[in-house]
């Protein structure tokens, strides 16, 4: 059995590119290619956040695997399907990934593949390694004739053709047409069809979509967000039944705005809301309930694919779900919960087998007696115990119900989810105090909780003296503090031992009001803020107070300036824009503090502009065109609406290093002179906008990914460190001498900077002093700066470790050091939805993997003495069982939202039910 691989032509010296393999059977028998490894070395690996296609690829995520050694990795991919993927005698098969380079040249071996039917001794017989890639080609060499191109814009499935007019694979910009045609023997409704593709472009949103195929109402875009390659889609709308006849065709025109050269196109699908191949149903009969609820019937559907989807329903009625094949379905009925009732089925699971694509099937749901729930707020009234904790167990009488929960001596805390008319009792741990014993009464708190109301709980102790006559003294000096500090409190805790004390915040020593059992102690206090600078008492270890008297220092240091000039002294939180005219209504009624917009057009910053936004041909951006108009108009419009202050970020790239190297951008003469003109540009527009409501016009986040891609890969910029290496002085000048005439443009005398890589990111922030010098702004570094991201995932994490190493670096860069230093500096996360299929195995953090990240962003800020921006950070949070997929989809299910901004009704939900995931310790 023979197989023959072909790998497309690639280009050795591009950092990132999409590589095709195309399989040919050239055996006379049906080879199944389900579970299939693939196997290659090159300098570099797969993208495992990059776009994957072909029609080999599986409907399963492909497994991927890489070692590392040196500068070349070995790859292993392996094919995963749900069932058999034959690849019949004489047909060809594609699989597509990404490459990421680790240097160029790249070079590449041979590709060898290994089926999972094959025995170790067939193996080799049945596959033939392609003759044309050589192994590990040299920089002038080039590695595999291209094969037959994969036919990505004809591809016929369930009746449908689509097809896309030829590219120019050399435009940024260009008017494209994708054509359908109807190959079913019956008409065909449009209405809610979605046309697939992957392409290293995306439609833009803002030019006129023309056509046969086009409803009444205007199209829906969406993307993956990838980056330079993006997953597409565009749903056609209409208010009823849009009709293609049997055999005709249908045509949709809009223009494709390119994110990378060339422009390419790939894996087109179309997807029919109602698929003639697709008449099957399921009716789910939910019973009636005899009082309003406020949780919804659900139902959770596995299809035979291995997708999950969930239904949500009403009580007393028939949820139908169409639109299924023939194949056999799961049914999952889950327990619904909130604060005040559960409602579980008599029977969690069912299982159907529709027979034919218009089969229909009943299913009937029974639901147990509901479940009341009520809540309770338990509080220690104890002003001598301050603010120590207790810890108490609660229980209803028939056991049903146990928790134990932590108290803070002063403070309430609510209880939710109580069995509703059940009584419980609340013990009291033991506890030494304040050198008093605290525990339970003999006669324990007792209280039953009612449905919708909740009950007020003092938690009764018992307390006597402790024998202090072995413990021993302690005195206190608190160091570091400006004079007028009122007194703190502070709580010294060393195992059982907890000591609740106010002290004064000079620095004369003071004796502790009570005498200390022996022992090691860690201390508590809170931050004490002035003038919007934290000071903070962090202990180096635990305080050994052993001795009959002992003496202890405790420094308060200050932390970094947390307020950044225009914006507010709180965390604040803002979204993104693609300035659309609908973002005033999307951000109505939301509290938010800032819109974000990236302020150019190619992604890159656009080093050579495209002739639409550069209409004088001067090589730099046309300063009306630039973003930041259209921003500033839709931000003073919210702003006016919601009567507070928003503030307009704009990212903006003067070297991009998100799509591979940015040495280009720094030693091409043109494109260095082209980047300081758009750049001056920007800043001068920004500036503008600057008034007396105003005094801050805008933010600007600076070059994403170039601080991390430098730190990451330190030897490919090895010779922009060198002495004269970019011409920053030069090229500067140029700029400043080209620009056209525009307000506030007066050409300044420059200073003199080093023709390097330091010079240079010093020029660039000499550039915002210089022509914005009322806006704020700050460079952007990466999680995976120290070389991956997957650090944070590690039980051996040192958070600490890695910040010092980013702040080094970015130290030894100069980035903020000299007068133009910038004001904060904004860390990165990969911006998808951490549960996403794409980011699941590097980035689906628990709460540990977000202390660490938090951890690592606090001591890069704390050794450059500069606040930190936590930005794109993805929206999604983690659905709770009654949610569902009824706010967002699983593919944009994440941590992020729920991590940083839970509510405490949340936090109880989230340690019983989550729709897909648990939280991992």
């Amino acid at each position: 059995m023979t197989i023959s691989i072909h790998a497309s032509a690639f280009d050795v010296n591009s950092w990132y590119q999409k590589i095709t393999l195309t399989f040919i059977n050239e055996s006379g028998n049906p080879v199944d290619m389900n579970h299939a490894a693939i196997s290659f070395t090159a300098s570099g690996h797969i993208d495992p956040w990059g776009n994957s296609g072909g029609t080999l690829k599986g409907n399963l995520p492909l497994t991927l695997n890489d070692s590392s050694y040196g500068t070349l990795e070995t790859n292993n991919i392996i094919i995963n399907n749900s069932d058999a993927l034959l690849l019949q005698p004489g047909e060809r098969g594609t699989l597509s990934f990404s490459l990421a380079a680790t240097q160029v040249p790249v070079k590449m071996s041979a590709i060898t593949l290994t089926l999972a039917s094959s025995s170790s001794e067939d193996a080799e017989s049945e596959i033939l390694s392609d003759e044309e890639t050589p192994a590990l080609p040299a920089a002038d060499e080039q590695p595999a004739e291209p094969d037959v191109p994969e036919k990505d814009n004809d591809l016929q499935e369930l009746g449908l053709t689509l097809n896309v007019s030829e590219l120019n694979t050399a435009s940024w910009y260009q008017r494209v047409t994708f054509t359908l045609t109807n190959l079913y023997a019956q008409a065909v409704d449009l209405n809610q069809l979605q046309l697939n593709f992957t392409a290293s472009a995306h439609p833009d949103p803002y030019s006129p979509f023309q056509g046969t195929m086009l409803g009444n109402q205007a199209v829906t875009l969406a993307s993956d967000g990838g980056w330079p390659i993006e997953k597409n889609t565009i749903t056609i709308n209409h208010d009823g039944a849009l009709m293609l006849a049997a055999g005709d065709t249908a045509e949709l025109q809009c223009y494709l705005a390119a994110t990378q050269m060339p422009v390419a196109i790939s894996d087109l699908s179309a997807t029919l809301a109602h698929d003639p191949a697709r008449q099957g149903k399921i009716c789910v009969h939910f019973p009636a309930m005899t009082q309003t609820v406020a949780l919804k019937p659900a139902i959770e559907l596995l299809f035979p694919a291995g997708e999950t989807r969930r239904f949500v329903g009403e009580w007393g009625e028939v949820l139908t779900i169409g639109d299924l094949s023939a194949g056999t379905y799961r049914l999952t009925v889950p327990v619904l919960a909130n604060d005040e009732m559960q409602i579980a089925p008599v029977e969690s699971s069912f299982t159907v087998t529709l027979q034919s694509g218009d089969a229909a099937a009943q299913v009937q749901v029974s639901c147990l007696p509901i479940v009341r729930y009520a809540s309770a707020r338990l509080m220690i009234d104890a002003p001598a115990l301050g603010n120590a904790k207790l810890t108490v167990d609660i229980a209803d009488a028939t056991q049903a119900d146990e928790r134990t929960v932590t108290l803070i001596a002063n403070q309430p805390q609510l209880i939710t989810r109580l069995l509703a008319g059940h009584h419980y009792t609340v013990n009291l741990q033991p506890a030494m105090i304040n050198n008093r014993f605290i525990s339970a009464p003999i006669q324990l708190t007792g209280f039953i909780p009612a449905a919708a109301q909740v009950a007020e709980v003092a938690v009764a102790y018992q307390q006597s003296a402790l024998d202090t006559a072995s413990f021993v003294t302690v005195d206190a000096t608190l160091l570091g503090l400006p004079d007028g500090v009122a007194p703190q409190r502070y709580l010294f805790s060393s195992g059982k031992y907890q000591y609740s004390l106010m002290l004064e915040s000079g620095s004369d020593r003071q004796t502790l009001a009570l005498r200390f059992a022996p022992g090691l102690y860690d201390v508590q206090t809170d931050d004490i803020f002035i003038d919007s600078v934290p000071w903070r008492c962090e202990q180096a270890g635990p305080l050994r107070l052993l001795q009959k008297v002992n003496h202890v220092a405790q420094e308060f240091l200050p932390g970094v300036t947390l307020q950044v000039k225009g914006w507010p002294d709180y965390l604040a939180h803002g979204g993104v824009t693609v300035n659309a005219p609908e973002t005033v209504s999307l951000y109505r009624d939301i509290p938010f503090s800032a819109l974000f917009k990236y302020d150019g057009f190619d992604g890159g910053g656009d080093p050579v502009p495209a002739t639409e936004v550069d209409v004088n041909g001067d090589g730099f951006l046309d300063y009306a065109t630039l973003p930041i108009h259209k921003t500033v108009a839709l931000v003073r419009q919210i702003e006016k609406e919601a009567g507070r202050s928003v503030m307009p970020v704009m990212v903006i790239y003067t070297a991009n290093a998100s799509g591979g190297s940015a040495l280009a951008d720094l030693q091409d003469a043109q494109k260095l002179r082209n980047h300081f003109g758009n750049f001056i540009t920007q800043c001068l527009a920004a500036q503008s906008y600057k008034d007396e409501t105003h005094p801050v016009p805008a933010t600007f986040v600076l070059n994403p990914d170039f601080l991390g891609a430098l730190q990451q890969g330190p030897y490919g910029y090895t010779v922009v460190r060198q002495k004269n290496s970019v011409p920053v002085n030069a090229q500067l000048a140029a700029a400043i001498q080209a620009l056209p005439a525009m307000a506030g443009f007066i050409a300044p005398s420059l200073p003199t900077f080093s023709d390097d890589l330091y010079g240079y990111i010093q020029a660039v922030n000499y550039l915002v002093r210089q022509f914005a010098p009322d806006v704020a702004f700050g460079w952007q570094t990466n999680v995976w700066a120290t070389g991956t991201a997957d650090w944070v995932l590690r039980d051996t994490a040192d958070p600490v470790a890695e910040g010092q190493a980013i702040a080094g670096f970015i130290h030894e860069l100069g980035v903020y050091s000299g007068e133009y230093a910038p004001d904060f500096i904004a860390f990165d996360k990969f911006e998808r939805d951490c549960f996403s299929p794409d980011a699941l195995a590097h980035y689906g953090w628990n709460a540990t993997c977000w202390l660490n990240y938090l951890a690592m962003v606090k001591q890069v800020t704390k050794a450059l003495l500069t606040p930190a921006m936590l930005w794109q950070i993805p929206g999604g949070h983690m659905p709770t069982v009654e949610e569902g997929v009824s706010k967002i989809s699983a593919a944009h299910f994440a941590s992020g939202g729920t991590f940083l901004w839970v509510t405490p009704a949340l936090a109880a939900i989230l340690t019983r039910s989550l729709c897909s995931y648990s939280i991992r310790p």
